[in-house]
């Protein structure tokens, strides 16, 4: 439809549009809303499918509009009339379901939901029509957030592998427990960690207009790290890495969490290259031999089974996030300093593991 529509006419269109808004006024709602898309030369099989009615009733209200102009607006202006702005219990449900498949499955273009789009699957599904500034709050309610995405291998939705993490769900993680508790053993989780130099970026509050600027040496300089923590008590162990993850390198770690427990350690760990080389077999070997040292590999593509995950995760939180690093040195105290945290309070390891805990019986 490719109407030449005045600047003026407009403007007066979307103070109306305000009103219909305040009034919560359904019917005066849809009447400008036609009009201010017919002014944006909008297809008027769009503009019906949007304000859910024929396509011959979009043309009988701009000809309506064209002979009455807003005199036949104004006749909308009353309160009280016309279906309440409010969602039943079923209702959200169902457009907590809508907005949990993605805007792609309900026949947007895009992949990211935002509020003019919930608006107008509120309207279309339930012919209710909601003040946007309300909205955010009532999704809030329905337990929803505004939250960046992640991605994840589409490996992950494979049966095969679903099948191994039902498996470690049920018989390797309860076998572990069993295990540890018979040759009264140390359950621990480990894994590797790098923090850059260049630092990290996170989301802040900060006074609108002027978003947070932090510097950044811009070099491409890492401080390595491995790690392990203690399922039951909370112990935590770490040890630098000078230069790549390599089997020599993890051996000598490895020497150092044996160091440290003087029982026999069940080490969870994932399944990097370097935890698979020949080296690093053969020592894993001699020292399941001794009863010193027994491993089990997490299934792959599965970090969220893995708590030491979470662990870096807070790590970089206090340590690095929006953080300047002028020199490597800076970085490596940040780290040390959260680490320190960790050594003094076993209550910062116990809380990545709590379900897990839980799920175990341990308080």
């Amino acid at each position: 439809m490719k109407l030449k529509v005045s600047k003026e006419t407009v403007k007066r269109l979307e103070r109306e549009f305000e009103i219909a808004q305040r009034l919560n006024n359904n019917r005066l709602y849809r009447r400008v809303l036609a009009m201010l898309l017919i002014a944006k030369n909008e297809k008027a099989e769009r503009i019906a499918e949007i304000v859910n009615v024929s396509i011959r009733t979009v043309f009988r209200w701009l000809e309506r509009f064209m002979w009455e102009r807003f005199n036949w607006l104004s006749n909308y202006h009353y309160k009280g009339r016309g279906r309440k702005p409010k969602l039943n219990k079923e209702q959200k449900k169902k457009l907590y379901r809508i907005i949990e498949q993605g805007p792609d499955k309900y026949g947007f273009d895009c992949g990211v939901w935002n509020s003019a789009m919930i608006l107008e699957v509120i309207m279309k599904e339930f012919k209710v029509i909601y003040n946007p500034r309300y909205l955010c709050e009532m999704l809030k309610k329905m337990g929803l957030s505004y939250q960046r995405a992640k991605f994840v291998s589409d490996r992950q939705y494979n049966e095969e592998h679903q099948g191994k993490r039902k498996e470690w769900e049920e018989v390797i993680w309860p076998g572990i427990l069993e295990k540890a508790e018979k040759i009264n053993g140390v359950i621990l989780f480990g894994d590797e960690v790098s923090f850059a130099q260049w630092g990290s970026l996170a989301r802040t509050w900060a006074p609108k207009g002027k978003q947070p600027v932090v510097k950044t040496c811009g070099k491409r300089k890492g401080l390595k790290m491995f790690g392990v923590i203690e399922f039951e008590n909370g112990g935590f162990e770490y040890a630098e890495c000078d230069g790549r993850y390599n089997g020599e390198s993890y051996i000598g770690f490895l020497k150092q969490v044996l160091k440290k427990y003087s029982c026999p350690v069940l080490l969870i760990e994932d399944g990097a290259p370097y935890h698979r080389g020949k080296i690093v077999k053969e020592f894993k070997d001699m020292m399941e031999k001794e009863n010193r040292l027994f491993i089990f590999q997490l299934p792959s593509y599965s970090p969220d089974k893995n708590p030491i995950e979470k662990l870096w995760k807070n790590t970089k939180r206090d340590a690095t996030h929006l953080k300047y690093f002028p020199v490597f040195e800076d970085l490596r105290n940040a780290v040390i300093r959260v680490f320190e945290k960790y050594l003094h309070d076993a209550t910062k390891i116990i809380c990545v593991m709590k379900k897990l805990r839980t799920d175990a019986g341990i308080a």
